[in-house]
């Protein structure tokens, strides 16, 4: 329902119902920016449904550190995951690399993907 609007550092500072503009962006009403906006302003700024997301994402990255500590140390191999499972974590990584630069990859050259 809501479009937001965000400011330079990308936090949301607007919600309206309606699109204001073409390439106004559209969020479900859940998502934790919408509820970071709602609840900024607010008594109920120690929102558990905002520290649980928030603790979803570290959970997310300390399970992906896991995993390739675990692969590099030979302890796993990257080809026993479900295939669902490598091509996430090999996006993530690709989208990582995006960002920050050159990122190791899970894979060794002789394993090839």
């Amino acid at each position: 329902m809501p479009f937001v609007t965000r400011n330079k550092q990308g936090t949301v500072n607007k919600l309206s119902r309606v699109a204001e503009y073409d390439e106004q962006e559209y969020l479900p009403s859940n998502h934790v920016d919408i509820r970071q906006f709602l609840y900024n302003d607010s008594d109920n700024i120690d929102d558990p449904r905002l520290a649980l997301d928030e603790s979803d994402k570290d959970i997310a990255r300390i399970t992906e550190d896991l995993i390739h500590l675990l692969v590099q140390k030979n302890t796993i191999l990257f080809t026993e995951l479900p295939e669902a499972v490598q091509k996430k974590i090999l996006a993530r990584e690709a989208f990582r690399s995006m960002i920050n630069g050159d990122v190791s990859n899970f894979l060794d050259e002789e394993d090839g993907f």
